[in-house]
C-alpha cells in the first residue's frame, strides 16, 4: 500500500533533519538569523528613541518671555514654522499676532499645564522667522514659550511609544537568541568532537559491536542521518572465514612432545591350542 506520508529523499542521499546542516552537525541558521534580527530591532528602537527627543520640542522656564496684559504690543523674534503657545493663570486672556507680513494668524484656544502650573491658554503657529507683534488682554500676567501641544510633540509622542515596543521587542529577542546560539554552538562542538574520538555522538545507540567485543565482529560505519534525525547504524558485519577463531591445537605434554594414545591387543594362542 502505497504511503503517502512518507519523506522524499533527494538525490544523491538521504535529506538531513531540519536542525541540522548538510554535514549532519546542529544548524546555527535559525538561531543566527533570529539573533540578528532581533539586534536590528533594538536598533530600530534606539534609533525611534533619539529621533523622538530631536523632534519633540522642549518648554524650558528660562526661555519664558514676558508679554503685557493690558494690550501693548510687543516685538518678539520667532522661529519658522514653529508653534507657539500663551501661558497665563487668566483662562479669558485674548491675544492677536501679526506675522513679520502685518498678516494676522490664527491664534486658537489650547488647554495644556506645565509643570510649574502655569496653564497653556492659547496657541498659534509661525509662519517665517523673523520679527512677530503680539498684544494680549487679560487680567494676570502672560507669558510666550513653545506650545506643550503641537503636532512635533504628537509624533514625538508616538515615536517614543514605539521605540519602546521596538526596544523591549529586539532586546528579549536577541538576549534569547543568544543563549539559544550558545547552546547550538556547544552541541555543535559535542558532535564534532564525538566523530573526531570515533565515539557516537550523544542520544546515538552504539553499534553492534564494539573494541574488545566477541572475536569476529568489526565497529560498523554510521550511516547517513534518518528521518527521525539520529544517526542509524548499520548492520553488523558478518563473521568471514579469515576472520573466524581458529581450533585450538591439542594440549602438548612435557618437552614439547603430544602424548603417545598405546593400544592393547591379545596375543594370538599357540599352535594346536584352542581357544579359551
Amino acid at each position: 500500500m502505497t504511503m503517502w506520508n512518507q519523506p522524499v529523499s533527494a538525490p544523491g542521499g538521504p535529506t538531513p533533519p531540519h536542525a541540522q546542516d548538510a554535514a549532519g552537525l546542529p544548524s546555527l541558521k535559525v538561531p543566527l538569523v533570529m539573533t540578528i534580527a532581533g539586534a536590528v530591532t533594538l536598533a530600530v528602537g534606539v534609533c525611534l528613541f533619539i529621533a523622538a527627543l530631536r523632534i519633540t520640542p522642549t518648554v524650558l522656564p528660562q526661555n519664558d518671555v514676558a508679554v503685557k496684559h493690558d494690550g501693548t504690543a510687543v516685538v518678539l523674534v520667532l522661529l519658522k514654522d514653529a508653534e507657539y503657545g500663551l501661558y497665563s493663570s487668566d483662562t479669558g486672556i485674548s491675544c492677536e499676532v501679526f506675522d513679520p507680513a502685518d498678516k494676522t494668524l490664527d491664534v486658537h484656544p489650547s488647554r495644556a499645564k506645565r509643570r510649574d502650573g502655569h496653564p497653556q491658554v492659547l496657541g498659534f503657529r509661525s509662519t517665517t522667522a523673523g520679527s512677530y507683534t503680539v498684544s494680549c488682554d487679560g487680567n494676570d500676567k502672560i507669558i510666550i514659550n513653545r506650545a506643550l501641544l503641537s503636532p512635533e510633540r504628537t509624533r514625538g509622542d508616538a515615536m517614543l511609544r514605539a521605540s519602546f515596543l521596538f526596544g523591549a521587542l529586539g532586546l528579549i529577542t536577541t538576549a534569547a537568541s543568544a543563549i539559544w546560539l550558545a547552546l547550538r554552538r556547544r552541541r555543535r562542538a559535542r558532535v564534532v568532537m564525538s566523530r573526531l574520538l570515533g565515539s557516537p555522538p550523544p542520544g546515538v545507540p552504539a553499534p553492534y559491536a564494539s573494541p574488545g567485543s566477541a572475536p569476529g565482529y568489526v565497529p560498523a560505519p554510521y550511516a547517513a542521518y534518518g528521518p527521525n534525525g539520529m544517526v542509524q547504524p548499520t548492520a553488523p558485519a558478518m563473521p568471514t572465514t579469515a576472520s573466524s577463531p581458529q581450533q585450538s591445537a591439542p594440549p602438548q605434554g612435557g618437552y614439547g612432545l603430544a602424548p603417545q594414545q598405546v593400544v592393547y591387543r591379545p596375543l594370538p594362542p599357540p599352535d594346536g591350542g584352542q581357544g579359551a
